[in-house]
Order: structure tokens, then sequence, then C-alpha cells
């Protein structure tokens, strides 16, 4: 092997997730700052299975569940080799990534197609298309970090999840929302409601005891993040986007050199298996939480056809904010002609995904329209 693998010792293997595999293979650390009963975790699993299949053998990868370095340590330690992989939240860095967490920033233009359920699917792919295909300035600033992106991930559509009904533009007027990212505070500061920051371990007790009247979730995370009891309203509807600043599946950039081409394309072809089933789950868990939710007594609406109409003139004109932030506090170059690169690429994948119902088949798609198309022998060296 190219590279010889760290001997680990006994402690820290404790809660280790392994492949068995041939004595010969590569090992490989993937560092998961998630529980072990999340779509993340489950995500990693199907990877490491699909890394030892790619790699014919020649490749293994042991599981870290918050065992090994954390969401916030994820870019750190990853630029410094504690992990090989990781899973690393882009919008938890800002100076670090800003072109990419630019394009995050983006996903509200979800919002102005019709919906198909898939949005976090699409997101995902675009994210991967744009950043492995058409932005450099991505590639360079992952390389200033030591990482190399194999593929995108996304969340499913953020709504409203409520303790009272949220359906016109009348009813935002003074709310409390918790808002997990800039454009959906922005959104909400457009409506005349006021924006409240929240870690996420907060927002059930926040929502019971009246300090927010709703978060802006996904659905997912009525299980979660624990809400289901906290939320009796829910209006999916707006204010949409998904989160979208995620690398499941970075790779430390000196390991990545120092494997051949062949285990390079394995990482790749892996990478469509992490992104697409961490997507797929996403999607699924949402949908069950709400039939869960109304079950349990919550009622679902629907937007007014006016706050819906209000809501997509607000993302149109919010690009524009985005792209004279980035450029102002960020010193991307060409912020406008990049947004604009990323619009077709949202409209694209949403066609692409509209019927996609399995992992596997989204999988094959992120692989012939994306990680297929990158040269081994130049992406990442």
């Amino acid at each position: 092997m190219k590279r010889l693998t760290t001997l680990l010792t006994g402690a820290v293997l404790a809660g280790v997730t392994a492949l068995p595999t041939t004595a010969q293979a590569e090992s490989l650390r993937l560092a998961v700052g998630f529980p072990s009963a999340s779509a993340n975790v489950d995500a990693a699993k199907a990877y490491a299975k699909a890394v030892a299949d790619y790699s014919g053998g020649d490749l293994e990868v042991k599981i870290y569940e918050l065992s090994l370095l954390n969401l916030a340590e994820m870019s750190g330690g990853l630029k410094q080799g504690i992990a090989d992989v990781g899973y690393l939240l882009t919008p938890y860095f800002p100076a670090e990534y800003p072109n990419i967490n630019m394009a995050a920033e983006l996903s509200m233009l979800l919002a102005l197609n019709d919906p198909t359920g898939n949005e976090g699917l699409a997101y995902a792919g675009a994210m991967s298309e744009y950043i492995m295909l058409h932005c450099g300035d991505c590639v360079a600033e992952l390389k200033q970090q030591n990482q190399v992106f194999t593929g995108g991930g996304a969340s499913p559509q953020y709504g409203l999840l409520c303790t009272t009904p949220v359906t016109t533009v009348a009813d935002l007027k003074g709310k409390r929302l918790r808002a997990g990212g800039a454009q959906w505070a922005r959104w909400a500061k457009h409506f005349e409601a006021s924006p409240v920051s929240l870690p996420g371990n907060e927002i059930f007790e926040a929502l019971n005891q009246g300090v927010v009247d709703c978060t802006i979730q996904s659905a997912a995370e009525l299980s979660g993040l624990g809400l289901m009891d906290a939320v009796s309203d829910i209006t999916m509807a707006v204010p949409g986007g998904v989160f979208g600043g995620s690398g499941p599946s970075n790779v430390n950039r000196d390991v990545w050199q120092g494997l051949d081409a062949d285990q390079r394309k394995a990482l790749l072809h892996a990478g469509t298996v992490m992104s697409a089933t961490a997507a797929v789950l996403y999607r699924d868990y949402g949908e069950r939480d709400l039939k869960t939710a109304m079950e349990k007594g919550a009622r679902q609406h629907d937007a007014s056809p006016e706050l819906v109409a209000a809501s997509r003139d607000f993302i149109r004109e919010d690009a524009k904010n985005i792209a004279q932030y980035y450029q102002q506090k960020h010193n991307v170059r060409d912020t406008a002609d990049k947004i604009e690169v990323m619009r077709p690429l949202v409209e694209k994948w949403l066609k692409l995904t509209a019927d996609i119902d399995s992992a596997e088949a989204l999988a094959d798609l992120y692989w012939r329209e994306v990680n297929s198309k990158v040269d081994v022998d130049r992406y990442g060296l």
C-alpha cells in the first residue's frame, strides 16, 4: 500500500463499525459527527460497503460515530489527518468555504419551481455538479483545507413547524421564527417576523414555552430533534430551500494523493452512495414524520397563494443580496456569474430527480451525471 495506516489503541477503537475485509485492505477512518440512530450513520454504513465493493477489497472503512471528531472539529480534523474521510458541514466554517457556502445558501431557488418532494435529492446533485465540474474556486478552497470533495448532501425541504397556524402574510407578522441559516433569517425579516438563533437541542423547549412560534426546519427534524410533541401546525410550502452545505464523504488530500487512480475512482463512486443514501433516508424520514404528526393530532396547512407568490418574489431578489454579501464579506469573485451557473443546475436536477424512488437509482444518477466525469488523474492532485 502507498500509505501506512496508523495503529489505533483499543480505547479509541471503542464503538467503531468495521467491514470484514482481507488483511491486505488499507483502512480509512471515517468520522461522522452524528449519533448512531441517524440517517447519516446509516449512509456511512452504505458508503463503507460501497468502498469495499468498488475497490475490490483494497480499501476498507472504519466508522467513528461521535468518537473521533464532532461537527465543529471536522474541518480542522480532516485537514490535519485525524480522520481520513469526514462528514463536513461547511456552514460551520464560513471563512474557510465561502464559495461553497454561497452556493448552499441559494437553495431557496428550489421554491421557485413546483414541489416534487425530492428537493433534497436535487440539491445534493446540483451542489455536486457545481463544485466538482463548474467551480474551480470551490475546489481551491477545499485544497486549502487539505480536502477532496467526493459528493454533496442535502436535507429535505424546509417549512414552518409551528405552535399556531401560519398560512398568510399577515400570520407571519410579529411571529418569532427559529432560523438556522442566513437566508431563512432574511426571509423572516422580510415578512416582519423576528428570526431567532437557537441550537438544535434547545428548539423543543423554545416551542413548548412560547419562546418561538415556529422553527424553520425539514419535517425529518420532528423526530431528529424530538419536536413531535411541541409542534401542532405545519406549513411546508414556505419558505422552502434545503440545508445544502454538506460534504458527507470529504477525503483528506494527503490520503487521496497516496491512492492509485482505481482507488480514487472507487472513492468517487462510493461518494455517490453516501450522498444518495443520506438524501433518500432524510426524505423518507420526513414523509414518515409528517404522517406520524398528523396521527398525533397536528394539522398540516397549505400556504395561501398570496404568501407563496410573495415568498417567491423575495427569493428572486434575495439572490442579489447573497451575491453582494459574499463579495463584500468574503471576497468571493464573480458572485453574480456564479449564481447564474447555479440557477440552471437547480432546475436541471429537479427534473432529473423528480421520479427517483430509491437510493440505488439516485446513486446511479449521481455517478452518471457527475462523478464519472471527474478526471481521477487530475482532480484533487
